[in-house]
């Protein structure tokens, strides 16, 4: 497991994060190593990046990953995946419980080189939960190591869940693409946009899908489907978040969220095991 001293170990809200610390800077540490998830996650985070590829699967709440090419909601039941050396920034809004697993960057490399949301094969859970339980004197045992190895067939099974909003390279398209994420509500036409960024409406509609690989109508749904997972988990209703990101009704988000979760969203943060296998977005 290559992790220097400097590289920011994400165990803050882990009573034994000393110990980690000192364990994974020795020769011998583990390939995967999985620690429970429990902590108040901020709405502000620097970028750190580390050697080792990482993955989050949450049981409540919500975090966000912000990485230098996109910006993707991590909810319950769906795996985020930050490969090894990639710049991230891991923000809330609030309580999240679940657990984290660190892979080695050679066992990496069957996976996307770029952040993305992942599907939860079902014993994939357990499975993390099981080696988070076992302290670090259990490391390298001949259980751990075959509890590893079965964790990571399944995890090469996983599938990438279009969730995902890419951040264009042209100032005047991440201008748009911000705003849109940020302010999924707003209510601008694609020529209305263009114009406000500088852009003729050709211009948006020719470049926008190749740097973005969707329609603007669908990167725009996509961000208000992610949106509206911060309002459903800080117990907003289903209407009221409906409104706040900007859907027309509420049948229509409705709709929308159970294509994208395969679940309804006044079921998807009480009722978790509705939604284990969660169908993606088309």
């Amino acid at each position: 497991m290559l992790i220097h001293p400097s590289d920011n170990i994400p165990f803050a809200g882990d009573p034994r994060r000393d110990e980690l610390r000192q364990r994974l800077l020795e020769p011998n540490a583990p390939k995967v190593i999985a620690v429970s998830l429990s902590k108040e996650l901020d709405r502000e985070s620097h970028t750190h990046r580390h050697a080792a590829g990482q993955l989050y699967c949450l049981k409540q709440g919500l975090m966000t990953v912000n990485t230098p090419s996109g910006i993707f909601a991590n909810p319950p039941r769906l795996v985020g995946w930050i490969p090894p050396h990639f710049e991230h920034a891991i923000v809330g809004p609030g309580q999240v419980l679940g657990w984290t697993v660190l892979i080695d960057e050679d066992l990496a490399a069957p996976l996307p080189d770029h952040p993305v949301l992942l599907s939860c094969p079902a014993v994939l859970e357990p499975l993390a939960e099981r080696l988070a339980t076992l302290t670090p004197e259990f490391w390298g045992s001949e259980r751990y190591n075959r509890l590893g190895e079965v964790f990571l067939d399944e995890l090469y099974e996983a599938t990438v869940q279009p969730l995902t909003l890419p951040l264009p390279e042209d100032p005047r398209l991440l201008q748009i693409a911000r705003l849109l994420i940020d302010n999924p509500s707003d209510m601008r036409t694609g020529p209305e946009l263009a114009g406000w960024a500088g852009l003729s409406p050709r211009s948006l509609s020719r470049h926008w899908a190749s740097a973005t690989g969707m329609s603007l109508a669908k990167y725009r749904q996509t961000s208000r489907l992610l949106k509206s997972l911060e309002g459903l988990a800080a117990g907003n209703s289903v209407q009221q978040v409906a409104w706040q990101v900007g859907f027309e009704n509420v049948s229509s988000y409705i709709s929308a969220f159970r294509h994208a979760f395969g679940s309804t969203p006044g079921k998807y943060f009480t009722a978790p095991d509705d939604h284990a296998n969660a169908t993606s977005a088309g």
